[in-house]
Order: C-alpha cells, then structure tokens, then sequence
C-alpha cells in the first residue's frame, strides 16, 4: 500500500470511530449508516484517483526514462556519424590525391609533340623532357653538363625516336670540348646507323671536322665526297663542296 493509500485508510477509520454507537443504536439511525455508506464510496473513489495517479505518476516517469535512453542512443549516433563523416571526407581527399598523382603519371606516359629538322616526333614526356634539359645546356655553352644528360639520354632511352638527334648533340658536345677522336667515332656511328635520319648528313659534315682537327686531311676528304655523294640535295653537301674547295 502506498503512502497515500495508508493516509486515506486511516483518514476513514477515524471517521468511522467518529460516527461509532453502540451496535443497537447504529442499526436504528439510518441516516449515520447512510453516511457511513457514502464516506466509505467516497474513500474508494479516492483511492482509485490515487492509485490512477499513481499509475499516471509510474508512466510518466518510465516515459522520461525511456526519452533520456534515446538521448543516449541519438547521442552515440551521432557521435558514429560523425566518425563516419569523418572517414567519407579522408576518403575523399585521398582518391583526389591519388587521382591527381596517377593524372599525372599518365601524362608523363604520354607522347609529346617535338619537331625536329622538318619532321615531328611524338615521344614521352619524360624523354622529351630530358633531351630539351641536356638541349638547354648545349645551347648555354655548358657542354659537359649537355654531354653527360645526352649519354644519360641514350642508356635510359636506346629505343627513342630522338636518339639520331641526341647522338649528333652528344659528338658536338664533345667536338666543343676538344675529344675529336670520341665526336668522331660518335657522329660515325650516328651516319652508319641511321642513314636515313635528317641528321645523317650533318653527322658526316661533324666527322670531317674532326677528321680535319686531327689532321686527317685525306680522311676527311673522303667524308666530305661520300655526304655529297649520299645527300647531294642537303645543306650539308653545299658545305662539304665549300669545304673540300678550301681543302684542295
């Protein structure tokens, strides 16, 4: 029994003591048993408020319970949503930056545009790359640093469309720098091997200049004929006619 329920039971038996008579006089006055009647209704009906309110008090509170536990879950959820956010947003971020790094992996595979001596070759970004830095040097005069970028050239790249165009840089290079012997034997092997490049002819015109420095006069005369002979229509065999006139 509640608090309340207690205080009414007790509330009721003193009423009753109040109305108490003998049991032969209570039984004749009708009008005391009527009251007694209707305070004892009366009572019930309280206690059934009570126990309603009670009942009410009961729901009120596991409701608050119940709202304060879905607090908690809506709380953790949202904690785990932003962890998840969290996670969506360094996802993203790091598919950008592997994007940008393979985007630009793959434009470095691809052919780039370079037109050499009339003729327009397409080669990879890193090999054209690398013969326009050792070009840079030779055109600055820094032919050692030019050389040593054209050799790198030609082991990491021996298949290259540019390889007769670094070979005949790679002999001027070394021309500038005094080696006649090695330009000669390099532009030698540039006209040997790629008869048909547009720097065959040049190569030949370089090679009779080495012949010339190392005083191969007979050499060099022999080169100039064969570039007039190969390449009659070429820049390079008006030179050599001028050449082999001042040579006689």
């Amino acid at each position: 029994m509640t608090r309340k329920s207690a205080q009414l039971a007790g509330a009721m038996a003193l009423m009753l003591m109040a109305f108490a008579r003998p049991s032969y006089a209570l039984f004749e006055d009708d009008d005391a048993r009527k009251a007694i009647l209707d305070l004892r209704q009366r009572i019930s009906q309280l206690e059934q408020r009570v126990s309603q309110l009670e009942s009410t008090s009961q729901g009120q509170l596991t409701l608050a319970q119940s709202l304060a536990n879905k607090d908690k879950e809506i709380e953790k959820l949202r904690g785990e949503l932003e962890v998840a956010n969290n996670a969506i947003r360094k996802l993203q971020d790091d598919n950008r930056t592997l994007y940008t790094s393979l985007d630009q992996r793959l434009k470095a595979l691809e052919p780039q545009p370079i037109e050499l001596d009339g003729v327009t070759y397409r080669v990879p970004a890193d090999q054209a790359k690398a013969y326009q830095t050792g070009l840079d040097n030779f055109k600055g005069g820094n032919f050692s640093e030019a050389a040593k970028q054209f050799s790198a050239f030609l082991d990491s790249y021996p298949k290259s469309d540019l390889v007769p165009q670094v070979r005949y840089f790679l002999g001027s290079c070394q021309f500038a720098q005094g080696d006649y012997k090695t330009a000669l034997i390099t532009q030698r092997d540039l006209a040997k091997d790629f008869p048909s490049s547009p720097r065959a002819p040049d190569a030949l015109l370089s090679m009779a200049s080495s012949q010339i420095e190392l005083r191969s006069i007979p050499g060099a005369k022999k080169t100039l004929n064969e570039l007039i002979s190969k390449y009659p229509d070429s820049p390079a065999a008006a030179s050599a006619k001028t050449r082999l006139t001042a040579l006689k």
